[in-house]
This record gives structure tokens, C-alpha cells and sequence, in this order.
């Protein structure tokens, strides 16, 4: 009895036990959670404690335990590394000594070492945890975005870490890890600290996600109101400037940012012009030292002075195309004249082209000029989403004026075309593992239906099909609501096409008079696993050609057309696809095409030529659905818009 009651003590049954018990249950916590980004990270670190508590349970040798926690450290640092710049160069022999561990543990049973060789792995665990203590301790708000995680956690998880390698290192001759001590003490609440780590990590995801959330709907909000706002600005006629003015004033308001400044590409020389400045917006480059003296001064010059497209960081947005999100001006050699503290400092700034197809318009400017206050990724999404809808009232709203200067009603149409013509992509995107294919054609040059393509991320596309109600320019002042919209959320983390579509449809319900309602059908797509996602607003249901049967497949949800109640909630279906299937989305101008006698296409006769000729590739396949379709309405007028999508998956 005493002798299985020591064993009982010295292998600490009961703390590893506990210690397992905590960890499947936090695994099985983590399995009922909807998936967030990092969860995959808690299942990791969550298994490894519990095979190292497993393994001590089985093998309660000496030489286990820095093995399963070299392990642990080495991933832990992967964690870091992967959120910081590494400010301390200590990554390469972080690695050789968490190898240095595992390779002495595994090595030291094989070839017959002493147990005393035991205390090297206190000894060479206690380096590992005080250079994952420098690393934690590296890390700040000025060089990684986001670190409060780390902040909050890297005091207890160091100390605690640290003190346990010393106490087993001194605990050395009485048996180190295998010290009753140690083993029925200090394991448990090595597993409990990392387990504490792992909730607070998970619950930190969580309202980030949640905050996120609360974000995105103040942000669309706010985007609403611009849009309304802007809507309303074309329909009364107002100058550009008080558009602009109007602009970035949202723009700063939206970013929490102490200045924002528009500037226009001159017409006639290749220089920028400031257009409309909103707040503290001090000009983000080199300005003569006089000018410095007084702020009226220096407001004057900025106003004052073009900028030539060929110099100043705002010159290079202009001619690169690109955005540029300066997080730290103290970071980045352009900024160098702006990073001092006097009357020109900025902390942090974002620049976004306007621009419509190729035609750069100008640039949407906003700073920081409080040192606590750096610009994230949300804030130069945010700005983007400005500019993306500013650029094209930009242009709808030259377009427009040109038809009130012209006076002709006939330019309507035209221009109208032009609007939405330019919200469909200007190509199809080159992704790998599907092909695509696209065709709009509408009936009286002013299309209602709208199709997009976008690459949320690596491995996943979303499409997009939408028939809007009514002509002109106020339908496709809906296309252009609909199309930010989508823009602005598809890449939020966690969207689905059914919360999508909830989110238009909140947005666009109350904003536009009941008779301009919109039917709008999504897919998103996964490669990897080759899962369609779909949701249906009262359009046509999803086609499926299945290549291996020769059959079709129709997918549909109910729901109303976008637009009518705000608080509508839309369902989804999914499916899995395979080697050379074929998916269709399509309007009704497909299949309710009427020849001369008034009988329609009809969707029997798309299957039909889908099956005769589904082994094509899709722009091919295309042309063939294009083909049949006019031999059948022969010269028949075309009385509504025809848009449809081909997608096939590669074999």
C-alpha cells in the first residue's frame, strides 16, 4: 500500500489528471464556438498541453517534459514573431536552442545519459522562456498594431515561466522535473497559466470581432448618410467644391482624424490642387522655413501652392495608383520633414486615389497629428470605401452636369449607361482552380442589372448577380449603394452571403422609394474545400450543370428583393462542387427573350445548350449560349436587359 501510494505521489495522478480535465474541456468549449480567426491557434497550443500532461502521465521520465515544452515555447515565438517586426535579433539562435531541447531530450534515453543530465533541460528551458520574455517585452504600441493582447499577458506568463525552469534548475539534484514538487505543483500550474493565456487570447478575439461588428455598422451608417448626402447633392445641383468639402469632412469625421484635405488633378498641367481642406491638415511634405512661422502663413501656401505629380508623397498616389497608409511617420523616409515636432508634424496619414477605371481624378488625404493616435487597417479600409463612391460621384456628377449644361434629355440614357456600365468589372480576374465568363447586354443602352467578381481573399470569390428596378440615373445610383456596399463588406472577417445580403438590404431599405427594389443573388466560393455558399433576394435560383451526370441542379432561398423591408433576413444553402461542373447565374432577360411570336426562350432550352455543350470552357460555352439564344428571337427587339455568369470549376 505505501509503495502504490508513493508511486501515486511521485507520479501526481491527481494534478495531471485535473490539469487534462481543464484542457478537454477547453477544447471542447473551443469545438461549439463559431470559427473566428487564431481559434485554430487555441486548438494547437490547447493539444500540446494536453499531450505534454498525457505523456508525463504515461512516461513519467525525465527527459519528456522539455521535449513536449520545447515544442511549446518554439510555437509561442512563432505567435510573436508573427505579430512584430522582430525589434531584438533573436530569432535564429531562439530556434537552435528550442531545437538544441528537443534534441537533447530525444537523444538523451536513446544513447543511455545519466538522469542527471536532466538539470540541462531546467537549465537550457530557463534561456528559452528569458528570450521569450525579451521578445513579449520588445513589443509596443509604436511598433506593432494591435499588442494589447500582449501587453496584458507577457508579465504573468514570463514570471511564472521563469520562476518554474529556476525552481526545477535548483531542484536539480532531488530530481528536477521529476520531483514530486514539482510534478503534483508546479505543472499544474504551468498548463494553468498557458490555459489562462489561451481564454483571455480567445475572449480578446472575440470582441475584437465584436467590435469589429459594432464598427462595420457605425461605418455603413455613416456611409449611408454620405451616400443620401450625395445623392441629394446631384439631384439640387450643387457646385463640386461643396460636394468635396462635404466629402472630406465625412471622411475625417468617419477616421476620427484631426485633418483631411481633397486634391484634383489639374486639367491642363500635371500638377495637384488643394480643392478642399477640412481641420488641421498641415501639407505633407517640405515646406520653406519662413512659412513656418505662422499658421496663416502656412495654411495660404498649402492652399495656394500646386504639387507637381512627379514629387510629394501625395504626387506619388496621384501617378502610382495606389494607396499609401503611413501607420508611423517616424518610420518612413518620406515623411522625414513631417516627423518633427512643429507646425507641420503628422503622426500617421492615409492617401487614396480618385479614380475611375484609369483616370485618376485626385487624392483623398486624412492625418493624425496625435502621437497616441496611429491610423490601423479598419481606417485606411474605411478611406477607401470614401474614395471608391467619392470617385464615382466624381464622375457621375461630371457626367451629370454636362447633361443639365447640354439640356438633352436623349444624353440621359447615354450617360446613365456610362454610369453603370463602369460599376461592372473592366475584366474578369485570373484565379486558379476556376475559369469565368461574363455577358451583359442591355435592351435600350441603360442596363438594370449589375454582375461583379471579387477576390475576398487567396482561395475564395464571391459573385454576384442584380436586377434593379427601373431605368436611368436613379437606377444606377442604386447599382452604385449596392455595389459599395457589397465592396465595403464582402472582405470583413466572418461575413457569409446571407449576412451580406442582410447588410444591403439594411442599408438600401428606407434610402430609396419602394418602385426601386433590386433581386441580387451571391455565391461565394472556397477552392480549397470547393464550397459554394448561395443566397438568393427573390432572384432566379442558382444553375448547377453536374459535369460527371450530365444533370442539373437548382439552389434557392427564399427571401424578398433588396429594398423593401429593413429587417429582412436572408438564409443560405450550400453545396460542394466538382471536376468540371458548371454554375449559372443569370436575370430574366435570358430566359424570358421572346422571338417574333412572343414565345420565350425559356429556361428549358439554357439547359439545353449548357448539357449539348457543358465540356467546353466557359467563354467559349458563352459564345454558344449567346448564339442560340439570338437564332431563336431572330429579329425580334430586345425588350429587357440579358445578363449572365458562368463559372466551371478546373479539373
Amino acid at each position: 500500500m505505501p509503495d502504490f501510494f508513493q508511486y501515486f505521489v511521485n507520479n501526481s495522478f491527481w494534478a495531471k489528471g485535473l490539469s487534462a480535465l481543464v484542457l478537454l474541456m477547453y477544447l471542447r468549449k473551443i469545438g461549439k464556438r463559431p470559427q473566428i480567426p487564431g481559434l485554430a491557434d487555441f486548438q494547437r497550443l490547447a493539444l500540446l498541453l494536453l499531450i505534454t500532461d498525457l505523456a508525463l502521465f504515461i512516461l513519467p521520465q525525465w527527459w519528456v517534459f522539455p521535449v513536449l515544452q520545447g515544442l511549446i515555447v518554439v510555437f509561442l515565438h512563432h505567435r510573436i514573431a508573427s505579430t512584430e517586426a522582430d525589434p531584438v535579433n533573436v530569432s535564429a539562435w531562439f530556434w537552435v536552442l528550442g531545437a538544441a531541447v528537443v534534441g537533447v531530450g530525444i537523444a538523451a534515453p536513446l544513447l543511455g545519459w545519466p538522469a542527471w543530465v536532466g538539470v540541462a533541460g531546467p537549465a537550457v528551458m530557463l534561456v528559452l522562456w528569458i528570450a521569450l520574455a525579451v521578445r513579449l517585452y520588445a513589443i509596443s504600441e509604436y511598433n506593432t498594431e494591435g499588442p494589447s493582447l500582449v501587453l496584458v499577458y507577457r508579465r504573468t506568463l514570463a514570471q511564472v515561466m521563469i520562476s518554474f525552469q529556476i525552481l526545477a534548475l535548483v531542484l536539480g539534484p532531488w530530481g528536477a522535473y521529476l520531483n514530486p514538487f514539482v510534478q503534483m505543483l508546479l505543472f499544474p500550474l504551468a498548463n494553468l497559466v498557458h490555459t489562462w493565456v489561451l481564454t483571455y487570447w480567445e475572449r480578446s478575439a472575440e470582441n475584437d470581432r465584436n467590435r469589429q461588428l459594432e464598427t462595420l455598422e457605425k461605418n455603413l451608417a455613416s456611409l449611408f448618410e454620405f451616400m443620401v448626402a450625395i445623392g441629394s447633392a446631384i439631384t439640387e445641383k450643387l457646385e463640386l467644391d461643396k460636394v468635396l468639402d462635404f466629402v472630406v469632412r465625412s471622411a475625417v469625421k468617419a477616421t476620427g482624424a484631426d485633418g483631411g484635405a481633397v486634391f484634383l488633378v489639374d486639367e491642363f498641367e500635371d500638377v495637384l490642387r488643394v480643392k478642399a481642406v477640412e481641420g488641421d491638415f498641415p501639407p505633407p511634405y517640405q515646406v520653406p522655413p519662413k512659412v513656418k512661422l505662422k499658421i496663416k502663413d502656412l495654411a495660404n501656401y498649402f492652399q495656394s501652392t500646386p504639387i507637381p505629380l512627379n514629387s510629394t508623397i501625395v504626387g506619388e498616389c496621384a501617378l502610382s495608383r495606389q494607396g499609401i497608409h503611413i501607420r508611423d511617420t517616424r518610420d518612413d523616409p518620406r515623411m522625414a520633414t513631417n516627423s518633427q515636432f512643429d507646425q507641420v508634424y503628422i503622426s500617421s496619414i492615409i492617401l487614396v486615389p480618385l479614380m475611375q477605371g484609369t483616370k485618376v481624378f485626385g487624392v483623398l488625404a486624412v492625418v493624425s497629428r496625435r502621437g497616441g493616435y496611429l491610423f490601423n487597417a479598419d481606417h485606411y479600409s474605411q478611406v477607401r470605401t470614401f474614395a471608391d463612391y467619392t470617385s464615382l460621384t466624381i464622375n457621375s456628377l461630371f457626367t451629370y452636369i454636362q447633361l443639365l449644361e447640354k439640356q438633352e434629355m436623349e444624353k440621359e440614357v447615354g450617360i446613365a449607361a456610362e454610369i453603370q456600365g463602369q460599376l461592372l468589372p473592366s475584366h474578369l480576374p485570373r484565379v486558379t482552380s476556376v475559369s469565368l465568363a461574363a455577358f451583359s447586354q442591355p435592351a435600350k443602352g441603360v442596363s438594370g442589372d449589375y454582375y461583379d467578381i471579387i477576390n475576398l481573399r487567396k482561395g475564395q470569390l464571391l459573385l454576384a448577380v442584380c436586377d434593379v428596378a427601373g431605368k436611368g440615373i436613379p437606377a444606377s445610383l442604386v447599382m452604385v449603394m449596392i455595389r459599395t456596399i457589397i465592396h465595403l463588406v464582402a472582405h470583413q472577417p466572418g461575413m457569409t452571403v446571407s449576412r451580406i445580403l442582410d447588410i444591403v438590404n439594411w442599408g438600401i431599405a428606407g434610402k430609396v422609394s419602394l418602385d426601386r427594389f433590386a433581386t441580387l443573388a451571391l455565391i461565394s466560393y472556397d477552392f480549397a474545400e470547393r464550397r459554394l455558399e448561395y443566397s438568393n433576394a427573390a432572384h432566379h435560383p442558382l444553375l448547377i450543370f453536374r459535369a460527371a451526370t450530365k444533370t442539373f441542379e437548382s439552389l434557392d432561398t427564399e427571401g424578398i428583393p433588396i429594398g423593401l423591408e429593413k429587417k429582412t433576413k436572408y438564409a443560405q444553402l450550400q453545396t460542394v462542387l466538382h471536376p468540371h461542373d458548371v454554375v449559372v447565374l443569370y436575370t430574366d432577360g435570358i430566359i424570358e427573350a421572346m422571338n417574333e411570336s412572343g414565345v420565350q426562350y425559356s429556361l428549358e432550352s439554357l439547359e439545353r445548350v449548357i448539357q449539348a455543350h457543358g465540356d467546353f470552357p466557359p467563354e467559349k460555352l458563352k459564345r454558344a449560349i449567346i448564339e442560340d439564344m439570338n437564332g431563336f428571337v431572330g429579329k425580334a427587339k430586345q425588350h429587357d436587359d440579358q445578363t449572365f455568369l458562368l463559372m466551371k470549376v478546373d479539373g
